[in-house]
């Protein structure tokens, strides 16, 4: 059998964190954001840039204060790695995908927060998109959620983990909130990138 990989529960830490974007009607089923290879590949760029900047500013700051070349060179490569983790965990936080058991919502930013929420009622299909080395290397991909009634009738959840995984839990739960409000009638059918054997 196959390893799934959307198991988890949120913790009561995260149900806490996340329970004013929640209507009382609803409960948290998922916590998700950007995959853990897409986070890792940003660390790297921001090693380069805006890394890359502060190693210099340590290594000059270093030979303005009169520290040796190794205690310059510790404080460019520490301010360089610094500056590519504070980087990188903004870009995890401020990206995070909620699954309830009405709605998908996307938050976006940590101090200033974008919301946007699609209720399972108002959702036509959903798209899987999955280039050959997301599916064979990097396990992510993105899925875009076609509404009706939004503006711009799609919202995409970009670079999660295991993207048909949670497409496929993300359509249990719309056919589970269908079922129970007597909505059968309308089913997700379009979806891109997967093989139905």
């Amino acid at each position: 059998m196959a390893k799934f990989h959307y198991r988890e529960s949120p913790t009561g830490k995260q149900k806490n964190a996340f329970k004013k974007y929640l209507s009382e009607d609803e409960e948290l089923v998922l916590i998700t954001g950007f995959s853990g290879a897409y986070t890792r590949s940003k660390f790297i760029i921001y090693l380069l840039f805006p890394g890359m900047l502060f190693f210099g500013l340590g290594l000059g700051l270093g030979w303005l204060l009169g520290l040796g070349k190794i205690w310059a060179l510790v404080l460019g490569i520490s301010g360089m790695f610094l500056v590519a983790i504070i980087r990188t965990m903004h870009v995890y936080y401020a990206n995070r995908y909620l699954l309830t058991t009405r709605r998908v919502i996307i938050k976006k930013g940590v101090f200033g927060v974008k919301l946007t929420a699609a209720l399972f009622d108002k959702i036509t299909h959903l798209e899987v998109m999955q280039g050959i080395l997301d599916r064979l290397l990097l396990h992510h991909g993105t899925i875009i959620i076609n509404t009706a009634g939004l503006n711009k009738g799609e919202i995409m959840l970009k670079f999660v983990d295991y993207p048909l995984e949670l497409k496929n839990l993300l359509e249990r739960l719309i056919n589970r909130e269908r079922e129970q409000f007597g909505l059968r009638g309308a089913t997700l059918t379009e979806v891109e990138g997967e093989i139905i054997s």
